[in-house]
């Protein structure tokens, strides 16, 4: 029988052979914490805590934008402005004074904080919107014979017009 090991932060005990089974033996059932904590404290000791803020309209309604800062704000003498998401640990500013760790970190808890845009094909097709599409050439024509069969032409792939 193996011996009884407890999760620094769930702090639920657990079996040492149902972890060996597992294949997890570093690692909480339960919560997913690290059952080793030693080495992480020092790895975090440098972290401060940051704050994520929303912004609110003139009617007091939650809007998108967001801010993210190192010190915290007074909730009271702003508070009708602005409203605290979440305040979390995190890697100070780099040299070059950005917050990219944090941002990653933040990520953690709300994953879609700081998404950089996607970027949207600038070709769709006019009837359907599709963004798939295949380049043709031109055929030949009995009207005009070979005449603009050097060029191209789109067919959507969804609804199969040429556009």
């Amino acid at each position: 029988m193996g011996r009884t090991i407890l999760c620094p932060h769930c702090k639920s005990t657990i079996n040492e052979d149902i972890l060996k089974q597992k294949n997890s033996e570093d690692i909480c059932l339960v919560c997913g914490g690290r059952l080793d904590d030693g080495g992480s404290a020092d790895a975090k000791s440098d972290w401060i805590t940051w704050y994520y803020y929303g912004l609110k309209d003139k009617k007091g309604n939650k809007t998108e934008i967001t801010s993210l800062m190192d010190k915290p704000m007074d909730l009271e003498k702003f508070g009708d402005t602005h409203y605290l998401i979440k305040e979390f640990q995190a890697p100070p500013r780099d040299i070059n004074g950005k917050s990219d760790a944090a941002k990653r970190e933040l990520r953690k808890y709300v994953p879609d904080a700081f998404q950089e845009a996607k970027a949207v094909p600038k070709v769709q097709c006019p009837y359907c919107f599709s963004k798939e599409y295949t380049m043709m050439n031109r055929g030949f024509s009995i009207w005009t014979g070979f005449l603009g069969s050097g060029k191209a032409k789109r067919v959507c792939n969804r609804c199969k017009r040429e556009f």
